[in-house]
């Protein structure tokens, strides 16, 4: 009796043991699969956004803009000093003491108008010399024609009369000439500025008298680099400005352009005209001048967008949804953009931010455009 009780409770043990080794292989390994299919099944819905995340992350956000098109004009300043069209120091041509000086500073002379007078007696009486010995001459060259075809004189005599009288002509001008050298005209039409002489006093060829300037044009003459030599033209338009007039703008044009380039300085020197019609502008005034050589149309791009890379400079163009490198030349910095030259022109979509995670063909996703 009491050895079947025992044998009942062993049984019972090992059926729960059994069970428990059942149960724990099943859940460490042939179960797994039932817990994985459940769960793929529970993520089936979600696999388009999957699908949809992987293709957007093969595109790149960037900002793009529009290349634009700009004049390439070049901005040349310059300082220079007005000088009148014509200008001349007087200097007498004679020594000797001034009898008169008829004009008055900041007058207007007309050419040939007579500005200063010396003491001209002693001219006048080697001119009156002169003119004897001319009458004499023609005396004597008379008489030896006469005899010489009354064949009393050789043909010899007449020969050297001749020669007598052109002397004498000769001596003439020169003493004409002198009293002429004793009287100073202007060489053109001008103003006259002071003169540095009065009545009385004696001056000698190397005195300075006066000065007289035809500022009916001023000209002002200023440097331009080598490099901007091809768009220098006769005619171009300059403005400049002066402290007297420092609220207006003067308007002239490029007068000359010289034939050579310094070799040392690099550069080419230019003249401009500024037409004087209100006689307001001097010889001697400082001008500040400005102007503007027009170039070609060039195609422009905000700074952000060009970028460098080994020592060359390219922008990234979009197209069909596509970065393409585009290799430009860098041309000048105007303002916030660049002028640029290269296979690119107006209108085409450049990337200005978003350019660091970009390579040749890569999809790009328009964030925005610049401006917008």
């Amino acid at each position: 009796m009491d050895d079947k009780p025992t044998s009942v409770k062993k049984i019972r043990l090992a059926a729960i043991v059994v069970l428990l080794g059942i149960i724990g292989w099943g859940t460490q390994d042939h179960w797994s699969p039932l817990f994985a299919s459940a769960s793929v099944d529970t993520a089936a819905p979600d696999k388009p956004d999957v699908s949809k995340s992987k293709i957007r992350g093969k595109s790149v956000p960037v900002i793009v803009e529009a290349v634009g098109e700009i004049r390439d004009t070049v901005l040349i300043e310059a300082i220079g000093t007005g000088r009148a069209q014509q200008s001349v120091i007087m200097f007498s041509a004679a020594a000797g003491e001034i009898i008169e000086v008829p004009i008055e500073t900041g007058e207007m002379v007309k050419k040939d108008q007579v500005v200063m007078r010396l003491d001209s007696r002693d001219a006048r009486l080697l001119v009156k010399l002169a003119q004897t010995r001319v009458k004499e001459a023609e005396s004597a060259l008379t008489r030896a024609t006469r005899l010489r075809d009354n064949n009393v004189r050789s043909k010899a005599n007449v020969e050297d009369a001749d020669i007598i009288l052109e002397r004498a002509k000769l001596e003439l001008s020169q003493a004409q000439e002198a009293l002429s050298d004793r009287t100073m005209r202007a060489p053109f039409e001008g103003v006259v500025g002071m003169p540095s002489v009065e009545a009385g006093d004696r001056i000698t060829m190397q005195s300075n008298v006066m000065t007289i300037d035809d500022r009916s044009i001023i000209w002002v003459e200023f440097d331009v680099a080598e490099r901007n030599l091809a768009r220098l033209k006769i005619n171009m338009p300059v403005t400049a400005r002066t402290p007297t007039f420092s609220d207006r703008d003067i308007k002239g044009y490029i007068n000359k352009i010289d034939s050579r380039i310094n070799p040392v300085s690099r550069t080419v020197r230019v003249r401009a005209a500024f037409p004087n019609t209100e006689d307001e502008l001097r010889p001697g005034m400082s001008f500040f001048v400005a102007v503007n050589l027009a170039g070609p149309m060039l195609p422009s791009v905000p700074e952000l967008a060009l970028q460098w890379q080994n020592g060359e400079s390219f922008v990234w163009r979009v197209t069909e949804g596509k970065a393409t490198k585009v290799n430009v030349i860098s041309k000048r910095r105007l303002n916030n953009k660049v002028l640029i030259e290269g296979d690119i022109k107006a209108g085409d979509i450049v990337v200005v931010e978003g350019v660091q995670r970009l390579r040749d063909g890569r999809l790009v996703e328009i964030s925005a455009s610049e401006g917008s």
